[in-house]
């Protein structure tokens, strides 16, 4: 029986060792946000509650700027790329990637986030994650955003 069980385990870990790399190779290239839906909860630690919705094609007018484009590299390091409207480059943040499971974890100077991260059609992938958006210290608000892959 422990024979058995050791070889379902060692099975386990080889199949979710075997399913990285795609997520690795997936992720590998430039990313434009799509769409996302951000719930601030108690914004600035207080005690109103905010929601912010973008669809498709609304970026430029709900946040006056383009669709933040993110460049994952294969050796392991991204770069956030933030335009304003006339496509001038306003802000950049970058910092190492990686995957755990289902998990992909972004590290920066500005700080660590995990994402769930799941490859939808059309080579899109919905990134979902519980994060400090408001910056009150508090990583409670709720990022759910897909991206389009280039």
């Amino acid at each position: 029986m422990k024979a058995i069980y050791s070889f379902v385990c060692l099975a386990c870990m080889l199949a979710s060792c075997a399913s990285q790399p795609d997520n690795y190779e997936l992720l590998e290239g430039e990313w434009r946000n799509v769409s996302l839906k951000l719930i601030q909860h108690t914004i600035a630690n207080g005690t109103t509650d905010s929601t912010l919705t973008i669809k498709n094609g609304d970026w430029d007018s709900i946040l006056q700027m383009r669709p933040i484009r993110t460049t994952f590299n294969s050796n392991g390091t991204y770069m956030s790329r933030y335009y304003n409207l006339k496509d001038s480059l306003i802000f950049e943040a970058g910092g190492h990637w990686h995957f755990i499971g289902d998990s992909l974890y972004l590290s920066s100077d500005e700080g660590d986030n995990s994402y769930f991260f799941q490859v939808l059609e059309n080579n899109q992938a919905r990134f979902v994650s519980r994060l400090d958006w408001d910056n009150d210290g508090q990583p409670d608000d709720e990022y759910d955003g897909i991206q389009q892959k280039q």
